[in-house]
């Protein structure tokens, strides 16, 4: 019995010490010769990382009030037959009341309707670390991300995306953004085998009030014909502000369109894999810029200055030393060798805890710092419960643990809550106060109990 009670102990401690090694220095194994790290990066919080402030302003045209004439109203209906994007852009800023005057649209339900918009954006675009703040009076935003967010994915977010589906000869606009209820993009690898290659496709699907819209046109177009009896085909494109993004006859779309559904195709075939996905980025950003709806309101956007973190990496990482140091000395002070071996254990919970963050993508944040200390200072106190037994028997284990547990009951119902409570803020310090009171569980139910149950004091 003393012999396999020995062989646990040191199974144990082998096992923390695999755990600490793997945790904080990683799995490497070579890539392209290249070792990298084969484990998961850890996800940093905004108030980690180092983040971008972008300044949206309202662009104003000058006159445009509440108070603004009939004649500024004449002059939008002029705005809306301009074909240019710049015009498209105004054409968002000037709302005709029934009266027949310009309302003003710079106002407080505007300016959130645009930051919802932007949020929506956003979060479709995959960037779901932001922060937004609105500023009810100017209308102005503030947006801050992280450094490596891509650009070229910012730019499209901001733009108004006044959606049109119109006939570009007479500029008559038979549809909008309310015209599309959904749109899937897609790699195309049906011609692949015939050496042609793969393209990428936007398959736009029409709402019924569209198709019923298009049906009536359909039933009553007429092919025109110029002066010399000639017939020459009108033209539908669907542009965002201004921008078409197809083009075709008005017979081909219709004829299309009166089925519920337009396929396109954007770009060329290829078999150029970065060609392919630069092309399906853009077919992404054309539907989510379509999808989420035309911004109210035009803004300018300004890159402000970066904002870097005060904290540290080896800030944190001086904090956690500096409170494992105390605890060791405690430990050490009262308990001896029982003391050292309780010190490895909290390391080797610690590690085993940080690794799981690592799979659960898990953001790590000043506030998922908190609630990792919180769980080291835990797992501290149980073991110095546990210690001032005078012996350590099995049974005296179990019922020690069954105490504690108890006791977690409550933290880990109110972590559940806090975790699923979509409150980016404080749901990571939910997330793991979870992970860590069922990793309290198993982790203390198998090495805890192999270190403190097999060794003697002394």
């Amino acid at each position: 019995m003393k012999k396999e009670g020995s062989l646990k102990l040191i199974l144990a401690i082998l096992v923390i010490i695999l755990l600490c090694i793997v945790s904080l220095g990683g799995i490497y194994a070579k890539d392209k010769n290249v070792m990298k790290n084969v484990l998961p990066n850890y996800i940093l919080g905004m108030d980690l990382d180092t983040n971008t402030i972008i300044k949206l302003d309202v662009v104003k045209n000058e006159g445009n009030s509440s108070e603004n004439t009939q004649e500024e109203s004449n002059e939008t209906e002029k705005n809306s037959e301009s074909e240019n994007s710049e015009n498209a852009e105004n054409n968002t800023e000037k709302n005709n009341s029934e009266n027949g005057q310009a309302q003003n649209i710079y106002t407080v339900e505007n300016f959130e309707q645009s930051k919802k918009i932007i949020e929506k954006r956003l979060k479709n675009a995959g960037i779901n670390q932001y922060t937004l703040r609105l500023d009810e009076q100017s209308g102005t935003i503030i947006m801050e991300v992280p450094d490596d967010t891509n650009n070229d994915t910012l730019q499209n977010i901001f733009v108004v995306g006044k959606t049109e589906i119109k006939i570009s000869e007479n500029n008559e606009v038979i549809g909008d953004y309310n015209s599309i209820s959904k749109i899937t993009t897609a790699i195309d690898d049906s011609y692949v085998n015939y050496g042609i290659g793969s393209f990428v496709k936007l398959d736009i699907e029409f709402s019924k009030d569209a198709v019923k819209k298009f049906e009536e046109i359909k039933n009553n177009y007429i092919i025109p014909t110029d002066e010399e009896g000639k017939q020459t085909e009108n033209n539908i494109v669907i542009a965002i502000d201004g921008s078409a993004i197809c083009s075709m006859t008005e017979t081909e779309f219709l004829e299309t369109a009166v089925k519920g559904s337009l396929p396109l195709k954007l770009g060329d075939y290829t078999n150029d894999k970065t060609t392919l996905n630069n092309t399906l980025k853009e077919a992404d950003s054309i539907k989510n810029i379509i999808q989420s709806g035309n911004l109210p309101i035009r803004y300018s956007v300004n890159y402000t200055n970066d904002i870097h973190s005060n904290i540290s990496e080896i800030g944190i990482i001086s904090v956690f030393a500096v409170i494992l140091i105390i605890m060791l000395v405690y430990l050490v002070l009262k308990y001896k060798l029982k003391g050292i071996l309780a010190e490895l254990d909290i390391l080797g919970f610690g590690a085993l805890l940080l690794l799981v963050l690592r799979y659960t993508n898990v953001e790590i944040s000043i506030a998922s710092i908190v609630s990792i200390a919180t769980m080291l200072i835990l797992q501290f106190i149980y073991s110095v419960k546990l210690l001032d037994n005078e012996k350590i028997s099995s049974k005296i284990f179990t019922e020690e643990t069954i105490k504690f547990t108890k006791m977690l009951i409550p933290a880990f119902i109110m972590s559940v809550v806090i975790a699923f409570a979509n409150i980016l803020e404080i749901s990571g310090f939910g997330m793991i106060i979870f992970w860590g009171i069922i990793l309290f569980e198993i982790f203390n139910n198998i090495i805890t109990r192999a270190i403190l149950t097999n060794v003697k004091n002394k």
